[in-house]
């Protein structure tokens, strides 16, 4: 699905409605786990149209996935919302200004969202993850300077799984997870601590 495209995601999202609806027990936890970077280019070198992408993917999809199913967790008066931002939107990177701003402004949606549908029993909380064995993060194959430099960078002097990010978002979603709202669980080997 290409969350960029109108039609892509009104569609999924009317079958995602349907096949809830057909559903014995209503799911009560969401992730939004799109993300796009870009190419990695000065602010000077960024078209509007990359900009424009950029922030399609990151938040404007957050934006209209949720907007349809808040309305089903108020019913229930439990939801969970999970959404994957960045190390980057904590501190941010020189030739990724756009895909930093974004996961910065996916911080602020989820802060607002806390405070907004706390009261009906839904809470929105991000992970932050930093460099992930990913085909958007780092890979295997990827130049084994860049992959020893992160590395190095990183307090844990390792480069995270998939699986360890996965467990922070497992947990969030727990009903045992009620009372964190509205929070930024940094996940990145310490990275952003130093």
């Amino acid at each position: 699905m290409d969350l960029t495209n109108e039609q892509d995601l009104t569609y999924t999202l009317s079958r995602w409605e349907n096949l809830i609806s057909s559903q014995s027990q209503s799911p009560y936890g969401f992730v939004h786990c799109a993300g796009y970077g870009g190419p990695y280019h000065k602010i000077t070198d960024v078209s509007l149209e990359e900009w424009d992408r950029i922030f399609s993917v990151n938040i404007r999809s957050a934006f209209q996935i949720v907007k349809l199913i808040l309305p089903k967790f108020k019913k229930l008066q439990l939801g969970r919302l999970v959404f994957i931002a960045s190390s980057l939107s904590i501190v941010g990177s020189a030739n990724s200004v756009a895909y930093s701003a974004s996961k910065h402004s996916l911080i602020g949606f989820v802060k607002s969202l806390s405070d907004e549908w706390g009261p009906f029993g839904i809470t929105s909380n991000a992970v932050s993850p930093g460099y992930i064995e990913t085909s958007m993060g780092i890979q295997e194959d990827q130049v084994p300077d860049h992959r020893n430099k992160i590395i190095q960078m990183t307090p844990m002097r390792k480069i995270a799984s998939t699986y360890e990010i996965a467990r922070v978002v497992s947990f969030l979603l727990n009903k045992e997870s009620s009372y964190i709202n509205g929070a930024n669980w940094t996940v990145d080997g310490g990275i952003t601590a130093i």
